[in-house]
């Protein structure tokens, strides 16, 4: 707990310290834009506010990240995606105003004090690359991807920067590059424009997670050895977190049994995944009534046991006593990989003539619910009778109760 607390406070630090930066960059770059007179400048000044945007949508984030209410019981993540959305308008129509003025105007522009804006440019350029290359470290460290996709932004912006640079040398020496270096960074504007507002719509619309997200989340659920499959998953993103909607099949289990396993696999996804919120399991019995028992026996179909048996007879047993005898499934004569394959193909009862001797399988098959049977019996009619004698038995005993 500590440690999540200090993962949200670095978390924090970082988004205000890049906001801080955008600021100071921001605010900068358009009094110099204004002093020097450079289109290319001002251009400069508006890509660094569209950092700016990314930065409060980032701090945003992290800070709502905790904040609930009854009224409001999914939180406020969206607020950063509609105010997003909003704000994009705006960096469409100051990236179209540079390319108007860049190559439309009939107003004559007249650059001054060329060197300062280069010094200004200079700094706003070694600054950008160091915080971007440290954010992006941190991002990684702390599993951020709020962090990460500002860090990206800066870095567009130290990218731009250089473009600046060079159109502001290009006109100290005599050359008329500043229109051009302006219309390069307005299409660095019109991006991250473009950027923010379809990143806020898919939100706002109900996004799915993405396609390698919800693979991965697959993987995780299907690691767990109750789970027999998944009916349906669903995701959403709000603002920069996540929820899942998931329903699976499990092996038959207890309901205490049941919710702990459930609480596994919600564990499991939320360590994995980054910024999940919430995730809603629910659960039902792979099967509801009847008995299917796994028979370990050889190709003469007598009992043998976990190591020696060459082939997996599946027999199910309705409530009526009907019996169904299956094709047999092939197995090489291996504790492990017997196991591995009964707690996987959803059956009650494994009868073997001794139980496993591995640990490991042992495990693997509570786990998965499925009790061993030792018997005696090395005929598998035998074996078949005295399995159904006793639930015939067992099930008596419950009617009459």
């Amino acid at each position: 707990m500590i440690e999540k607390s200090n993962n949200q406070t670095a978390k924090e630090r970082w988004a205000l310290g890049s906001l801080i930066l955008n600021s100071t960059l921001t605010v900068l770059k358009f009094i110099f834009a204004v002093f020097t007179g450079s289109l290319a400048l001002m251009a400069e000044a508006v890509h660094s506010f569209s950092d700016l945007v990314a930065s409060v949508v980032s701090l945003i984030s992290v800070k709502l990240s905790a904040k609930k209410s009854s009224e409001y019981p999914y939180g406020l993540y969206k607020l950063e995606n509609i105010a997003s959305v909003v704000i994009s308008f705006f960096l469409f129509f100051a990236a179209y105003e540079i390319l108007r003025e860049a190559f439309f105007s009939e107003r004559e522009r007249e650059i001054q004090h060329t060197e300062l804006a280069i010094i200004v440019m200079i700094v706003a350029m070694i600054s950008t690359f160091v915080y971007s290359r440290f954010e992006l470290k941190a991002a990684k460290k702390l599993n951020s991807p709020a962090l990460l996709a500002d860090a990206q932004h800066i870095w567009a912006d130290f990218m731009s920067s250089v473009v600046v640079i060079a159109g502001l040398i290009g006109t100290y020496m005599g050359y008329d590059l500043d229109r051009y270096a302006a219309a390069v960074v307005s299409l660095f504007v019109f991006y991250s424009g473009w950027e923010i507002f379809s990143s806020g719509m898919k939100v706002l619309l109900d996004v799915s997670l993405e396609k390698e997200e919800m693979e991965k989340i697959k993987k995780i659920i299907y690691s767990h050895p109750a789970v027999v499959d998944i009916k349906h998953i669903r995701g959403r993103v709000a603002g920069s977190f996540k929820f899942l909607d998931i329903e699976l099949l499990l092996h038959n289990f207890s309901l205490r049994e049941t919710h702990r396993i459930v609480d596994e696999i919600e564990k499991k996804i939320k360590e994995e995944i980054p910024n999940i919120d919430s995730v809603f399991i629910h659960y039902e019995p792979v099967r509801q009534k009847g008995l299917r028992i796994a028979f370990l026996v050889d190709e003469n179909r007598s009992i043998k046991d976990f190591r020696t048996a060459s082939q997996i007879v599946i027999v199910d047993i309705s409530d009526e006593g009907k019996i169904q005898v299956n094709n047999p499934l092939e197995v090489q004569p291996d504790e492990k990989e017997t196991g591995d394959i009964l707690s996987k193909i959803n059956v009650d009862i494994v009868v073997s003539a001794n139980h496993p001797e591995e640990f490991e399988v042992r495990w693997k098959l509570a786990r998965a619910g499925v009790m061993v049977w030792e018997t005696e019996e090395r005929d598998f009619e035998k074996a078949l009778n005295e399995i159904v004698r006793s639930y015939n038995e067992f099930n008596k005993k419950v009617k009459e109760k």
